[in-house]
């Protein structure tokens, strides 16, 4: 089941209100989209976008199921990349700026669940990664052609993993010997590295930073924020709101610097100095949730 992240602490900071114009980039399991249409009224606007086209039907349903018709906003379902938020504007031709842009960066419940996604390394399923269908290159294209160098520096980039190179080694020396075709395959991969170093004993399970790499790698996501966020200052008003929620310190040192690059030059003010983390007790309901950070800013 997906539950959305910090949803509380998002409205409180966002504060819709009825009539409002709101942008939901990543629409997911429609968690956060059912609030916020909760409070927009028959006036509002709800803007939902997700790249994966089975995550807009899921959101279409949620809404449908979640918010009665005769009060629901004007919403309009887009299966697009965030990163196209100029493309996606002009396609959808509202004569009105946003009052706010949300964006939850975690991945969904669904695709963690979904063994056929390959972005979990519990359950069995192929090396795919890809959140759209669009998207060519896969991660197992990635783990069985790129070489040494090449997958050691993907993994110590997106996955900051401190063995990066002795898995990269590890990867190739087993693909030599078969194809590595699945999520479990990989996984037992990168497990035996850390076994083999004595600090298999973490917190987290040994094949997380590995599967984090490949995933930002395979689906450009630091890019794609970086790319929204050079562009979106081109849709905003005064008074209109940025919220994101980073699962992982890459992506919050983006939202971090833009956010104080865009105070420093005079564009308005970070809403929250330090990140929204998640309580105690939502981290007991919501393990998934332990590193989210969300922050938001008001252009003035």
């Amino acid at each position: 089941m997906h539950i959305p992240v910090l949803k509380e602490e998002v409205i409180r900071v966002l504060s819709p209100k009825r009539g409002d114009f709101v942008v939901d980039l990543t629409a997911g399991g429609g968690g956060h989209s059912v609030e916020f249409a909760k409070r927009l009224g028959k006036e509002g606007i709800l803007v939902l976008i997700d790249w994966d086209e089975e995550m807009i039907e899921k959101a279409e349903e949620k809404i449908s199921e979640m918010i009665d018709e005769k009060d629901r906003p004007e919403i309009f379902f887009i299966t697009a990349n965030f990163a196209d938020i100029d493309e996606i504007f002009s396609e959808i031709q509202i004569d009105r700026k946003p009052d706010i842009f949300f964006a939850d960066l975690g991945i969904s419940s669904f695709h963690l669940e979904e063994s056929l996604r390959g972005f979990s390394f519990r359950l069995e399923g192929p090396l795919d990664m890809r959140i759209s269908k669009s998207i060519k290159l896969t991660a197992r294209e990635v783990v069985m052609n790129f070489s040494e160098r090449q997958l050691a520096d993907i993994i110590y980039r997106y996955g900051e993993e401190r063995l990066a190179k002795k898995i990269a080694k590890e990867i190739v020396r087993r693909r030599k010997e078969r194809d590595i075709n699945t999520t479990t395959e990989l996984a037992e991969i990168v497990e035996s590295v850390y076994k083999k170093t004595g600090i298999y004993n973490t917190k987290i399970h040994p094949a997380t930073k590995t599967f984090q790499a490949l995933r930002i790698f395979v689906n450009r996501e630091l890019d794609n924020l970086s790319d929204f966020l050079q562009k979106v200052a081109k849709f905003v008003k005064s008074g209109t709101k940025i919220g994101i929620i980073s699962f992982h310190s890459l992506e919050d040192r983006i939202v971090k610097r833009t956010f104080l690059s865009w105070e420093k030059d005079g564009l308005g003010r970070r809403v929250t100095k330090k990140p929204i983390v998640p309580s105690e007790e939502e981290m007991v309901i919501n393990p998934r949730s332990r590193s989210a950070k969300f922050r938001a800013f008001e252009f003035l």
